[in-house]
Order: C-alpha cells, then sequence, then structure tokens
C-alpha cells in the first residue's frame, strides 16, 4: 500500500523548508548559479551501534530484531540544525545489514565491539535455485515495521529515509567470502554475473517495499544523506570494490548496478577514496545522478581527490562525505565548480534518545 504525502515539517519554518526544496532540485540538474549544498553530520563515536540499544553477541536473524529494538530505534531524535542545507532526517535501523540477510548471508553482531559483519558458511550457493532458497523475506518484514515506527515516532518534524543498502558486489561478498569472490573471476565468472544481476533483482525488490511504507515529500523523498530527490530517491554502494581491478568491477557488476540506478528516478552510488581506480566505469553508468565519496585514512588525500571531483562534476553531482574542517570547507569551495557539488562535514551534537 502506498503511504500518504508528506507536505510540511514541523521544525523548520515554511519559507526555509521552501528555500531548501528548490536548492535540492536545482543541485540534482546542477543548475547554473545553483551554489554548493552544505550539510553536517554528527560526530560518530563508535559506529555503527551508538544510537541502537540492542544488546546481541553471535548470529542474527531477524527474528531478533524485535519490537522492543525497533521501539529503541524509533526513541532516538536526530540532530536538526537550522545552519544545515540537508533537511531533517534519519536512516532507520541504519546499522543493520539489511540486505545481506534478506539475500541470505549469515549475518552477526557484537554489542560490546559495537558492530556487525557478515561471515560465509561451507554451503554457498552455486546456483540461482540455491539462490532463491537463501532468501530470507523476514527481513524485509522487519525492516517495514522498523520504518513505519520511525515515521510514526518522527511526528512531523523529520523525514525518513531508506536505510543502509548495500549493493550487489557487497551482498556478494556477504554470501560467499572475499576469497572465494577473488577466485570465481577466475573459475565461475558467469555465474558471478549471474549471482549479480540476481541480487540487483532482490535489492530492488527490498528497496521499493520499503520506499512504499515512506510518506512522500514534495512529490520526491529524501536519500541517507538528507537531500530530497524528485520521485523513487536512493542510494547503493560498492564498498568491495576496493579489493577489485577495474575489468574484474566493469565486467561483473557494473550491469548490475546499472539496473539499480535505472530502477529508480533518483540514484546516488555510495564508493570510498580507497575504490578511485574505478571512476571510468562508474561514469559509464548515466543512470546515476550522483557519486557520493566515503574518505578513507588510506589512499588518494582529500586535495588528491580534486581532480576526480571535477571531472565528475562535468556530468554528474557530488557529494563529499566525512570533511573534518572548515580549512578543508574552503579549499573545496576554491577549487570545485559550485553546481551539483555538496559537502558534508562532521559536527559535535547533543544525542536525544526521546
Amino acid at each position: 500500500m502506498k503511504s500518504t504525502q508528506q507536505e510540511l515539517l514541523i521544525s523548520i519554518p515554511a519559507q526555509r523548508q521552501d528555500e531548501l526544496l528548490r536548492k535540492h532540485a536545482a543541485f540534482w540538474k546542477r543548475e547554473s548559479g545553483s551554489g554548493p549544498l552544505i550539510g553536517f553530520a554528527p560526530n560518530s563515536r563508535i559506529f555503527p551501534l551508538q544510537n541502537l540499544k540492542f544488546e546481541h553477541e553471535g548470529r542474527l536473524n531477524a527474528e531478533d530484531i524485535t519490537k522492543e529494538v525497533i521501539q529503541s530505534d524509533a526513541q532516538y531524535v536526530p540532530p536538526i540544525d537550522p545552519e544545515d542545507d540537508l533537511l531533517p532526517g534519519k536512516i532507520p535501523l541504519e546499522p543493520l545489514a539489511w540486505s545481506e540477510g534478506y539475500t541470505g548471508a549469515r549475518v552477526y553482531m557484537s554489542s560490546k565491539a559495537c558492530t556487525v559483519w557478515t561471515k560465509p558458511g561451507d554451503d554457498v550457493p552455486q546456483n540461482i535455485q540455491e539462490l532463491e532458497e537463501c532468501l530470507q523475506p523476514a527481513w524485509m518484514g522487519r525492516l517495514i515495521k522498523g520504518t513505519s515506527a520511525n515515521i510514526k515516532a518522527a511526528r512531523g518534524r523529520y523525514l525518513i529515509s531508506e536505510t543502509l543498502l548495500r549493493g550487489p558486489a557487497d551482498c556478494m561478498e556477504a554470501l560467499i567470502g572475499a576469497e572465494r569472490l577473488c577466485l570465481w573471476f577466475h573459475d565461475r565468472v558467469q555465474f558471478m554475473q549471474e549471482m549479480a544481476d540476481w541480487l540487483a533483482e532482490k535489492i530492488i525488490t527490498l528497496t521499493k517495499a520499503q520506499l512504499a511504507a515512506i510518506p512522500e515529500f514534495h512529490g520526491g523523498r529524501i536519500n541517507r544523506y538528507r537531500i530530497w530527490g524528485p520521485g523513487t530517491n536512493i542510494v547503493t554502494q560498492a564498498d568491495i570494490s576496493n579489493i577489485l581491478s577495474p575489468t574484474y568491477f566493469r565486467d561483473s557488476f557494473l550491469p548490475a548496478y546499472r539496473k539499480i540506478a535505472g530502477a529508480f528516478d533518483t540514484a546516488t552510488i555510495h564508493f570510498h577514496s580507497s575504490s578511485v581506480q574505478h571512476i571510468d566505469a562508474l561514469l559509464e553508468i548515466d543512470e546515476f545522478a550522483a557519486i557520493e565519496w566515503g574518505l578513507d585514512p588510506v589512499g588518494p588525500s582529500l586535495e588528491d581527490m580534486v581532480p576526480i571531483f571535477k571531472r565528475i562534476l562535468e556530468t554528474k553531482c557530488v557529494i563529499i562525505m566525512n570533511i573534518k574542517t572548515d580549512k578543508e570547507v574552503r579549499m573545496l569551495l576554491e577549487k570545485l565548480p559550485h553546481e551539483g557539488l555538496c559537502i558534508i562535514k562532521r559536527k559535535d551534537y547533543k544525542y536525544n534518545n526521546g
């Protein structure tokens, strides 16, 4: 069932809301003179479970995400900053491995270590039929319940985005492991391509199910970076690409990511600076409106990435995460075109769990 439309946030003045919507629409179009979006993100103390009150050790199944866990997550109120060019918003149940769990990966969690991970078993799927048998619809059900609880708890103060939904490459690594992933590029490349396509279809299904539960806002939705976009507005990612060669990534995964991007009205891909070797492949996917970059402690520096950002901005939007200082913001603004540029800087906020 399609959710109802939301037209007004009660946490920011209507005039400011209209201004932000115009800025976000201009951002996607890279309109001349539109200027950059400058946003803020909370400094993470311990990623990714700092806000989720969930005590668990070991294998995590969808049934472990109880009503109490969902309500605990819904009680967390995100920062609402009048200086922020991004709309007030929240990612529901962000740290959990939703797309991996749904597509059949074994998910583990340690609240003591404050992390979630996946680990394949010995009985990895060998064909599409076995992949279908791995599918875990209960993860979709819990995600929709968690999303609905967050929408209710928001009470019109902030918007709800899609959750962190990893892409086909990451889900494949979760299902079969990094070592087998690398070996199969030589031994089972055709099945890998079929598997990537199957994973893309399932991720699209999961994402559309969640988006159907999220009310539209002025004919669109925010993505997980809190940027409003028209229609269905999503982010996918390929974190495991940092261990892949450009040829392996293009041949085995690019069609699957193109399929995901083409299934939605506004699509962004999350990438890391340590995966910059794939820039040519990413620019081939016209369906991606933006590329978001997370900066890693290894790989090119922020300043080294500037020529890459410039190149992307010729045809797509760029979102730059994890900016730490005002000096870094000024450097980016001085060296990059402003149209289609979004800079998200870290900021200290007090946490609100009520």
